[in-house]
């Protein structure tokens, strides 16, 4: 810890990992990477999206993909939607499929 390492990334036995648990490390918990894309790789180019974002993620530095977890977001879409109506939104989401 000492040299700025997250604690995730030591390769701490699940017994260490037990003893240390207590002093609440954030660099030991999980990372989720928010990753925002346009409307169109959010709704209709998904899984290629998330194709591409798993290769960035493996040049992450301390990424480690069996732990961490990614998300797409799309603040656009987000917004737009917070406009609308409930009813608007509806039909709007639908429309996106």
């Amino acid at each position: 810890l000492e040299e700025g390492l997250p604690a995730r990334s030591m390769g701490l036995t699940n017994e260490e990992e037990k003893s240390i648990r207590s002093m609440g490390l954030l660099t030991l918990k999980p990372v989720i990477y928010a990753f925002n894309v346009d409307e169109v790789d959010f709704t209709m180019n998904r899984s290629e999206a998330l194709e591409q974002i798993t290769g960035y993620m493996r040049q992450i530095q301390y990424c480690d993909l069996g732990k961490d977890q990614c998300v797409l977001v799309s603040a656009k879409l987000e917004s737009e939607l917070a406009e609308l109506s409930l009813v608007e939104r509806e039909e709007y989401l639908r429309d996106l499929g």
